[in-house]
């Protein structure tokens, strides 16, 4: 009688959780509905797509949005997101200047990395195709990258040494880090003295390639929120969020992973010698603003901006802020040129 009543018991407490599991997400979808912010994150972009071959033979999906003369700004987006974590970015751009978004290796429309090379190199080498084949010949770029994709500027930048000004006009580095992520990342927070421990963990789940559900559920939106977004962010972008990394393929979650946690950039800061602007949310958990601040004095021209509130999505959560930088370096005076070898500054 006793296994039975504890059979019953059990079931019912099962019954229980699962019912109250189908309530939260049914107040979850009506707090999307309700949403304001939800609206222009549905709003369909009309870009033109091209196809970009690195020089690897990996084809990048990249869409072509706005005019087809003037400043071009290429949008590079992070770790387990696509293009479309610029869409508001692209909407509020679109109609001054042309915009270029891209989906990195083995993210959202693009092809898997060619014998699966997904390293900083590689990152640097889709960029460097995205110039060339989608920039007009002789005319610098703004780039914006986010994240990983910050990285990749970085990464790029230090490959390319005394011709960076003569390819690019200015940059917006959006919740970035260049070196030491793992230390640095306050998600688990670790006593001083265990940071051999956490840098061993921490490169062990990142490299990991542990499957992620099919769909979203409330415990994973939750856990979205508070590792990725800052205490302010509404239901719609967290789920838009959730969305987004859902689609990155396990193993590409894991290979870029693998890359991050060992990530050293800090060498090639000093070649990034055009006007620059670093981006950094306080609520950042997993490029905390202590990178921002060191990257941007450690970079020839750099402007720091701290939002308050805000954590790592910031193109979606403080999207008309970054909107702002972007259009303020678009507007601002170009710098006079000069010939590689006249220009003063480090080399590669």
């Amino acid at each position: 009688m006793r296994g039975r009543r504890g059979v019953l018991a059990a079931g019912a407490a099962g019954l229980t959780a699962v019912l109250a599991g189908v309530a939260v997400e049914r107040r979850d979808r009506r707090a999307i509905a309700a949403d304001p912010a939800r609206a222009a994150l549905a709003v369909p972009l009309a870009g033109r797509p091209i196809a970009v071959v690195s020089d690897d033979g990996t084809v990048l999906h990249a869409e072509v949005h706005g005019r087809d003369d003037g400043i071009t700004v290429v949008l590079v987006h992070g770790w387990m997101c696509t293009s479309a974590v610029w869409r508001l970015q692209i909407l509020a751009l679109a109609d001054h200047v042309r915009v270029v978004a891209y989906d990195q290796r083995g993210h959202g429309r693009s092809g898997p990395a060619v014998e699966a090379d997904y390293s900083g190199d590689a990152l640097a080498a889709d960029l460097d195709a995205v110039l060339t084949q989608a920039v007009p010949d002789g005319e610098p770029a703004i780039v914006a990258g986010h994240s990983m994709g910050a990285m990749a500027v970085v990464a790029w930048a230090h490959a390319q040494g005394d011709e960076v000004g003569d390819r690019l006009a200015a940059v917006a580095l959006v919740s970035v880090g260049v070196e030491d992520l793992i230390h640095r990342s306050t998600i688990i927070p670790f006593p001083t003295a265990l940071a051999a421990v956490r840098a061993v963990i921490g490169e062990r789940v990142l490299a990991t390639p542990l499957p992620l559900p099919a769909r979203t559920n409330p415990v994973l939106s939750r856990l979205v929120k508070g590792i990725t977004l800052g205490p302010a962010a509404s239901p719609a972008q967290v789920a838009f969020c959730t969305d987004m990394l859902l689609e990155t393929p396990t193993h590409v979650r894991a290979a870029f992973g693998a890359t991050l946690s060992t990530f050293d950039l800090g060498d090639g800061l000093p070649a990034l010698t055009v006007p620059a602007v670093v981006i950094a949310g306080d609520h950042d958990r997993l490029t905390p603003p202590v990178h921002a601040r060191a990257i941007a004095a450690a970079l020839p021209d750099a402007t720091l901006v701290e939002l308050p509130g805000v954590g790592h999505m910031i193109p979606i959560e403080a999207h008309a802020q970054v909107t702002e930088v972007i259009r303020r370096l678009v507007a601002a005076p170009r710098h006079e040129r000069r010939p590689a070898q006249e220009r003063d500054g480090p080399g590669p």
